[in-house]
């Protein structure tokens, strides 16, 4: 169902006014430590800075695996070397205004494979609420092993991790699903395009592991430039995994930006010093996207090179038929 036009005038209206409220608490906040902010020595550690890249990678590489059995259970086969280039090459699209521009970008790489653009939005979707699911999971379970809540952390993981494979039975995940896709205007998910819990299940694991690997990859990047002790992992992975599932949420903004940054700062000013927490919430969003350069800049060049030997098999075929 197509939204009409004074219902798209009050979503802006309200994304608008939400981000500029946003940004004015970030702002507000960046101001008050301003004393202390421009006297901070930027040291980093290359080696811990490298490593959390790295682990930051190698997340990427968890949710392309995830969007690659995406794809698969829905009968569209495309190689794993091409899904991860594609995943790659296509996830600056988050930046832009809307939630539908990453899936948009795939149409470009998934059509010559046969893949229909509706099919394309709909592993997008699929994958986008896996990642919320498991970003919930991973942030609450991960803040429940902080000291404040150890004494109630098993009965509540016992309980959530119940909770969470109760989810994931068809009826029940279908049922959440479409509910989000009528929120965001997609068309449903029909019964013939719908998997079984063990490829749910399977695929929930993959995303646990990949936002575990987002929150981890944050913890480093803390360690690389302005070291905590390592007790404060759990609830900093719980702070990386919840402005990670609290930026896809967040429809007024494009990739969290903002909602990421103060969801770091209200929970690393528990574990630093104000201006170091507001510093991290800004610095990191920039190692993010030199991260996210980075790896574009390589999967470029290898996708143009595999396009090439393809096209070189192709005419290689054609002449030895002849």
């Amino acid at each position: 169902m197509a939204m009409t036009r004074t219902e798209k005038i009050i979503l802006n209206a309200v994304s608008a006014i939400l981000l500029v409220a946003v940004l004015y608490f970030l702002g507000r906040e960046f101001s008050r430590n301003w004393e202390h902010i421009k006297y901070f020595r930027f040291q980093f550690d290359v080696l811990m800075l490298g490593a959390a890249s790295i682990v930051y990678a190698g997340s990427y590489v968890c949710f392309a695996i995830g969007w690659f059995l995406i794809l698969r259970y829905l009968h569209c086969g495309v190689p794993f070397y091409e899904t991860l280039l594609y995943f790659i090459i296509t996830q600056p699209a988050k930046y832009v205004p809307g939630k539908i521009w990453t899936g948009v970008a795939r149409m470009k790489f998934c059509k010559p494979h046969g893949i229909p653009n509706s099919l394309t939005l709909l592993s997008t979707g699929t994958e986008s609420i896996l990642e919320i699911f498991a970003g919930v999971y991973v942030s609450i379970i991960a803040l429940l092993q902080t000291n404040a809540f150890r004494h109630i952390s098993w009965p509540v993981v016992i309980i959530l991790s119940t909770i969470g494979v109760i989810v994931l039975y068809p009826r029940v995940f279908y049922f959440l699903v479409n509910l989000y896709f009528r929120i965001v205007k997609r068309p449903p998910i029909t019964q013939d395009k719908r998997v079984s819990f063990i490829k749910l299940l399977t695929l929930q694991i993959i995303y646990i592991i990949a936002v575990v690997g987002i929150g981890f990859s944050s913890f480093l990047f803390l360690q690389s430039f302005a070291p905590v002790s390592y007790s404060y992992a759990p609830l900093l992975i719980g702070v990386g995994a919840l402005s990670y599932w609290v930026g896809i949420v967040a429809l007024f903004t494009p990739n969290g930006f903002g909602v990421r940054e103060g969801v770091w700062y209200m929970g690393l000013k528990t574990v630093v010093a104000p201006h170091i927490a507001i510093v991290y919430a800004f610095v990191s969003r920039i190692w993010l996207i030199v991260a996210e350069s980075v790896l574009l800049f390589i999967a470029l060049p290898l996708l143009w090179a595999l396009r090439r030997k393809q096209k070189h098999s192709s005419v290689d075929n054609v002449i030895s038929g002849v």
